[in-house]
């Protein structure tokens, strides 16, 4: 969020350009990628207060971005409340300051002219402090290679980053991330001396600690560990207690006990042992560390990829196509670097093999007995994803109970219930599985529903819709008008940059190709806006009439009523998450709430209706 503090000469503006002491209102924007940049966010502020004052400025806001990459707006918080109130009628300064190009964004130009459009329509003007442009026309192209240096030196960046961990990765370095649970991440200087232990805590605070393990500092979470770039990472056993608990959970699923995920993770939550996250232990949690081949000295890297500009396919770098976006991507097997002995193992590389056949063989069994339901959306539990534990808050899922006797063809007989989530992941040390049967339970709900829709599809129901519609919704068709003068503007705004560009051809033949590509894409965006123009000046913009939204209304239920009777399952869900908003239940008290939506419009506030449920009945 922005940092924000009152004015410097501590008096009321004369009108909205101009403060009392006759100084222009402004606002700073600071913003750095990582606790190595060159200009700390202090330099930076220190710079552009000695410029506002030597250049007649007043400062009102300031806006900053820490920790924060550059290469796209849209992450940016501060940036972003920074645009918002630019645009809010209120807002006490005309200009923003900011130390140069690159602390405004190591945006491509176009992302760049975008923002400072948007900027520039709501009266404010971006200076930067510290770039010398003299206010000519020269700015302007200055200002596009300057821009599109400081997104080249990124995407450079880039490609440097993936070469040297790939390098770090072949000597048996961590390639970087949080250590897994039962592991510290050991930081080496260049000579290859331990100088410092980082183990995670439980709230994901960091504890550092010297080389013989003497606690040195805190560090609290979304505070970053300060280093330099010559020092490397390699896991170290952590606590004794902590790889003690990994060969535990080894032990207890390949070893004699054969325990599945879920005892295991109740074992270690009745014992009070803090899980990776402090949240309790889970089958997920246990499952990711039986699956983990770190436990036996190996570093599987590059799975994914979540650069914005570059991946690794063939041990080399390989640009995206995401225009500086990050994503994720699975990468192919074959472009996995796998490391062997990388670090100290854990656990033994025989029981390690053994849990993974053991997982492979249940999960095997399960697909093959029908186990597996699938998602909430597919699911035969027609409230899945609705309903709330009222004792813990989790969320119910739906579960079968099975028979020991099967039907006279051979299918098995099962019960189906509601059950908390949290009991079934965590186990009983989180919260009590107690089980409520489905059948009433929907039946509970589907009755609510359909009295629902028989209220509106009955004698009243056109006058009762007629009235939420012409209290909710618009008179009119929305008039297109604020749209198109925008893209009026913005239309404007490409010709100009358009004219500039070929300008700067005419003059720098050299940079031909370059701006020939500009050029391009400038002409495909412009042919988009006036795509969206001719669409626009067609639209209709007759009166909307509310009886003929009534009458869309009255058919779109009357459909959902046939479909709610004689639908698919996927069908029928649609139809309850149109009625309801959620459902709550207590198990030690035996009731619960079920939330219902007012028709037609989903943002209006909702009722609520009580019941009492028997667990089992």
């Amino acid at each position: 969020m922005p940092a924000r503090f009152p004015r410097t000469d501590g008096a009321m503006d004369l009108d909205m350009n101009t403060n009392a002491n006759g100084k222009t209102s402004a606002a700073i924007y600071l913003r750095r990628s990582t606790d190595r940049q060159e200009k700390s966010l202090e330099d930076q502020r220190k710079e552009i207060l000695r410029y506002a004052s030597e250049h007649g400025f007043g400062i009102a806001a300031e806006f900053v971005d820490d920790g924060v990459s550059g290469t796209s707006g849209e992450t940016r918080k501060g940036f972003l409340a920074m645009l918002d109130e630019a645009k809010s009628p209120g807002r006490a300064w005309q200009s923003i300051l900011v130390w140069d190009i690159k602390r405004f964004g190591r945006m491509s130009s176009d992302e760049v002219g975008y923002y400072r459009w948007l900027f520039k329509q709501a009266g404010v003007e971006i200076i930067y402090t510290s770039e010398g442009f003299t206010g000519t026309s020269a700015d302007k192209f200055l200002r596009f290679f300057k821009q599109e240096a400081a997104r080249d030196e990124s995407a450079t960046l880039s490609k440097a980053v993936i070469r040297g961990l790939v390098s770090l990765a072949d000597q048996g370095w961590w390639p970087g991330g949080m250590a897994p649970y039962g592991y510290d991440l050991g930081h080496f200087d260049q000579a290859g001396r331990l100088f410092q232990i980082v183990r995670y805590m439980g709230a994901r605070d960091k504890l550092i600690l010297d080389p013989e393990g003497r606690p040195i500092r805190t560090v609290r979470r979304g505070q970053k560990v300060k280093g330099s770039h010559a020092e490397h990472t390699r896991l170290l056993p952590s606590l004794p207690e902590r790889v003690e608990v990994v060969r535990r959970i080894f032990d207890w699923y390949a070893g004699g006990s054969s325990l599945g995920f879920k005892s295991i993770a109740d074992r270690l939550n009745r014992e009070g042992v803090v899980s990776p996250k402090g949240k309790g232990w889970a089958l997920s949690s246990i499952r990711v560390i039986l699956m983990n081949p770190v436990y036996i000295g190996r570093v599987v890297w590059n799975r994914r990829s979540m650069g914005k500009f570059h991946r690794i396919a063939d041990r080399r770098e390989v640009e995206r196509d995401g225009c500086g976006k990050r994503r994720v991507d699975w990468n192919a097997p074959e472009d996995w670097l796998v490391y062997e002995n990388a670090h100290e193992p854990l656990v033994a590389r025989a029981i390690f093999e053994r849990a993974q056949r053991i997982m492979k063989e249940r999960a095997d069994r399960a697909r093959a007995t029908g186990f597996l339901t699938g998602k909430a959306k597919v699911s035969p539990y027609l409230l899945s994803g609705l309903m709330k534990c009222g004792a813990c808050g989790g969320s119910m899922h739906g579960r079968t109970t099975w028979k020991g006797k099967r039907r006279k063809d051979g299918t098995r007989v099962g019960t189906r219930y509601y059950v908390c989530g949290a009991a079934i992941t965590k186990g009983k040390a989180v919260c009590q599985p107690i089980q409520f049967a489905q059948e009433p339970l929907d039946e509970f709900v589907v009755d609510l529903v359909g009295k629902r829709m028989a209220a509106f599809l009955g004698e009243n129901g056109r006058a009762m819709l007629r009235g939420l519609v012409e209290r909710e919704l618009e008179t009119e068709v929305e008039d297109p008008g604020p749209e198109m003068r925008e893209l009026r503007a913005h239309l404007a705004a490409l010709s100009t940059k358009i004219d500039s560009v070929i300008d700067l051809a005419v003059s720098s033949p050299e940079n031909k190709d370059l701006l020939t590509d500009r050029l391009g894409r400038l002409r495909r965006d412009k042919q988009q806006i006036e795509s969206r123009l001719s669409e626009l000046a067609e639209a209709p913009t007759r009166a909307f009439d509310p009886e003929a939204a009534v009458d869309i209304i009255l058919e779109g239920l009357a459909d959902a009523s046939r479909l709610f009777k004689h639908g698919t399952m996927e069908e029928r869900k649609r139809v309850v998450r149109a009625f309801v908003e959620g459902l709550t239940i207590d198990g030690l008290s035996g009731s619960g709430e079920v939330r219902m939506k007012k028709l037609p419009a989903t943002e209006l506030p909702s009722t609520g209706s009580s019941f009492d449920m028997v667990a089992g009945a």
